[in-house]
């Protein structure tokens, strides 16, 4: 019985365990934001140029530094509005 009610505890401290997330809509609209900014930004840049690799390095270094600060989902979302801006390059 002891085993039922401990094993019972730890699932529901489990499960609860991630209900708080680290990031509110307006922090993760703010990182998508300067994601699409900054990706827009590199992509503009001369193809293959050093400053382009230089931009890109920067968005690396950005992502890492929001996931450091705890903002995991913050860094998720820069990171991908980053690389879906600079993938998207506009007609020429």
């Amino acid at each position: 019985m002891k085993l039922i009610t401990l094993l019972f505890i730890t699932i529901a401290l489990t499960a609860c365990a991630d209900s708080h997330p680290d990031a509110n809509d307006a922090e993760l609209e703010a990182a998508a934001s300067k994601g699409r900014e900054m990706g827009a930004e590199a992509a503009a840049l001369t193809p293959n140029s050093m400053e382009q690799q230089a931009a890109i390095l920067e968005i690396r270094s950005r992502e890492s530094a929001i996931r450091e600060a705890g903002f995991p989902s913050c860094a998720d979302t820069f990171a991908i509005e980053a690389e879906k801006a600079f993938l998207h390059k506009p007609a020429e």
